[in-house]
């Protein structure tokens, strides 16, 4: 599992399903692909520093659908950028089905 930092709104976008991809730098040596799982996780940033997570922060769990190698590079880490899609969490799966009334 990859863990990415994100603020209170990016995650609270995820867990609605309202976000559903992201572009994000690979770490060296890391690989992601399709059925990997990423946790975008609640962080902190101060100007200069890297990051850093809040102990007991919110966090959204997902799993890939896609990833795409952009062939760039991240100027603020000089790692690779990778495109991940995700199914849109918060929404109900089932079709076919009637609402009650």
């Amino acid at each position: 599992m990859n863990t990415y930092p994100a603020d209170e709104q990016r995650i609270s976008e995820v867990e609605r399903g309202r976000s559903c991809e992201a572009v994000v730098p690979l770490a060296p040596g890391g690989s992601l692909s399709v059925g990997d799982t990423v946790l975008f996780a609640l962080s902190r940033s101060r100007a200069g520093q890297e990051p850093s997570y809040v102990k007991g922060g919110d966090s959204v769990l997902v799993t890939l659908t896609d990833v795409s190698d952009l062939d760039k590079i991240d100027p603020a880490t000089g790692h690779a950028l990778l495109h991940l899609r995700w199914e849109p969490l918060g929404q109900d799966k089932s079709t076919g089905s009637k609402a009650k009334r």
